[in-house]
């Protein structure tokens, strides 16, 4: 029986929404058979060899690779992703198909990795390479380049690079508003448009920004959006800045509730401790800043130990 990929995200979708990364992991494993053993089975070409037409990638094992790798960034399980990546850009590679929208959008994600990891030379190399392959003869689809220049503004970010962070964003800006289907994209835009007027110490525009991308992204999928906690932490670090503590520490504690429940410890959740705990030293409550930073320390040990090849930003 051939792999069905339509069912597959459909499939997907529904783990996701339940939230167990156990049970999903397991779904994508034997998805990413079932995808390679289709591979092996599909019936070679008949006649001369001059007539047969051209092999096909195994766009269904890709896309389960492609998918995997992400779903183990989520998790901050960046070899494991990397090692995803991988093998689909191996089957594109078998049959030189460098140069696809596909091969584009496989670096895209790694770089994401990449960046994860703190590894911001690879992350711009990686997003630099599909950005000449989507950037030729249009190959990208307006949404697909404007996750690419919203992930090259992150990487100048943490590079320390704010204006060329926000000439990306700005150009990603009318790419996400161009359609209803991309409003996911217009609130994830509109964060890292926050973040970079943060940094060029344009806080009026940051306030306006980061205003628009939470109202965007908390009535998304019942407030469990995945990108919904990263708003909620720039709107508490606004917050924090300008001394309403009260306000950041709400908003803090919010996006570690939806983090966990999405992605369970990760990253991000360890930075989450960290703020609560900050805030609650400025708050005075001693004694809760204490026990955040404690389980920060635990998080952070955890995702080290994932990563004992040293490849997590994390180290102890």
């Amino acid at each position: 029986m051939a792999f069905d990929l339509n069912r597959f995200y459909r499939q997907l979708d529904e783990h996701y929404a339940a939230h167990d990364n156990a049970a999903t992991e397991q779904f994508l494993k034997s998805s990413r058979s079932q995808a390679y053993q289709q591979g092996l089975a599909d019936p070679l070409p008949a006649g001369c060899p001059s007539c047969a037409p051209s092999l096909e990638p195994n766009m269904a094992y890709v896309s389960v690779c492609n998918e995997m790798a992400c779903f183990y960034r989520g998790l901050s399980r960046f070899r494991d992703s990397l090692d995803a990546f991988t093998l689909a850009q191996e089957e594109l590679e078998s049959l030189y198909l460098q140069n696809t929208v596909e091969y584009a959008t496989i670096l895209l994600n790694k770089a994401g990795t990449y960046r994860y990891m703190g590894d911001t030379d690879q992350a711009l190399e990686h997003f630099s390479r599909s950005a000449r392959i989507l950037e030729t003869d249009r190959k990208g689809t307006p949404q697909v380049l404007a996750g690419l220049y919203n992930n090259m503004g992150l990487v100048y970010l943490d590079k320390k690079q704010p204006q060329k962070a926000l000439e990306h964003f700005l150009r990603a800006l009318p790419l996400v508003s161009a359609g209803p289907d991309r409003t996911v994209e217009q609130g994830t835009t509109w964060n890292n448009l926050a973040a970079a007027y943060r940094a060029l110490g344009q806080q009026t525009q940051a306030e306006d920004a980061v205003g628009r991308a939470v109202d965007i992204l908390s009535v998304l999928d019942g407030g469990v959006n995945p990108h919904y906690p990263a708003a909620l932490n720039t709107r508490g670090t606004f917050a924090y800045e300008a001394g309403r503590y009260q306000q950041a520490l709400e908003d803090f504690l919010e996006a570690l509730e939806k983090t966990r429940l999405v992605y369970g410890e990760n990253v991000e959740y360890a930075y989450g401790c960290s703020n609560c705990a900050a805030v609650c030293e400025k708050l005075g409550r001693m004694e809760e800043a204490g026990e955040w930073r404690k389980k920060y320390r635990e998080v952070q040990q955890q995702i080290h130990c994932l990563h004992k090849d040293k490849t997590c930003a994390f180290q102890p």
